[in-house]
């Protein structure tokens, strides 16, 4: 199987960037003739439980390169603590390598693709950053990082001097070759349920889903993510609804990064308004929503349109919208 795809889409990542959010490495939307990537398949839990051990960050990945994953030597695991509440003191520390995963503990999947279970333990993480668990708290994060080394001496990551594209989720590749991982203290069933969005703040197209509608939200990938189901105001017709989703970390309402709103876009970039540019991008405002865990009654979520710029070539720039959710 040759490595080869045209990319409509830029990137969406439901896991932050491991760099700085000031920008995005690796942005793509063109054509990609060799390399190679650590997919994305899925979620079995992506943030932990503060201060237990044993909550576990879990991804299923797939790696393919130009010989169906006959390059694979071996994939380190990188993990950085990242302190988001500095009032303790901030803690925030270097990068340590975790294990490292030789090819040999990856399994040939459906496909005739290596396949391998990343699992990580809060205890784990903490022990390879030399974190103690007293100095963590909710919202602190975990920035993993992927590093994919070939027998032929190439290596595919997302630090500076790597020579890898960063693809996001919802492509064909799903590699963003990062994760971040955040500390929660856990929900129940809250914010869960039926609830009618309406738009406080509009896009700069509109409202961003369009008129009042009432969605379903659901539990995501992982006991404090939210997921629900809209469509972006200027969606096609046949395009179906989108999954969108947000996490519940402590009195926050973290809506995720890198999120499509649309596989197409509005605007063209040689000027004019009707589908044929690149998608654009939805993530979280510098600020986010302020909530209240025992009232789930009405929540708002607070992020942005043209998220770090990609625009879709409208020539918007980087637009706050806010979305109130009701429950019914």
């Amino acid at each position: 199987m040759y490595l080869k795809a045209f990319l409509s889409v830029i990137l969406t990542c439901l896991i932050v960037s491991c760099s700085s959010d000031e920008k995005t490495s690796g942005l793509i939307g063109g054509e990609v003739d060799s390399g190679a990537f650590v997919r994305t398949l899925g979620f079995n839990n992506s943030d932990v439980i503060q201060g237990d051990p044993t909550s576990t960050f879990s991804v299923n990945l797939e790696v393919q390169d130009e010989e169906d994953g006959g390059l694979l030597d071996n994939l380190e695991v990188f993990a950085k603590f990242k302190d988001n509440t500095p009032a303790n003191g901030n803690l925030t520390s270097q990068e340590f390598l975790v294990k490292t995963i030789s090819s040999g503990s990856f399994i040939t999947g459906p496909i005739g693709l290596p396949r391998f279970t990343l699992e990580l333990t809060l205890s784990e993480l903490l022990s390879a950053t030399s974190i103690s668990n007293d100095a963590t708290l909710c919202k602190d994060q975990f920035l993993i990082r992927l590093k994919l080394n070939l027998t032929d001496g190439r290596s595919f990551s997302v630090d500076a001097g790597s020579s890898s594209t960063i693809i996001g989720f919802d492509t064909l590749f799903s590699s963003p070759f990062c994760y971040s991982v955040t500390l929660v203290d856990p929900l129940g069933d809250q914010f869960i349920g039926m609830y009618r969005y309406s738009s406080i703040i509009d896009g700069p197209i509109g409202p961003t889903f369009g008129q009042p509608k009432v969605v379903e939200i659901k539990r995501g990938s992982s006991v404090n993510s939210r997921t629900f189901e809209a469509n972006y105001i200027v969606s096609r017709l046949n395009e179906p609804a989108r999954t969108f989703n947000f996490l519940v970390a402590c009195d926050e309402l973290i809506f995720g990064k890198n999120q499509i709103s649309s596989f197409f876009s509005w605007c063209r970039p040689e000027g004019g308004f009707s589908f044929g540019g690149p998608p654009i991008l939805l993530g979280p405002d510098t600020q986010n929503s302020m909530v209240n865990y025992d009232d789930d009654s009405t929540f708002e979520l607070q992020f942005v349109e043209g998220y770090l710029g990609w625009d879709g070539d409208c020539d918007f720039g980087t637009t706050p919208v806010r979305i109130l959710f009701t429950k019914q």
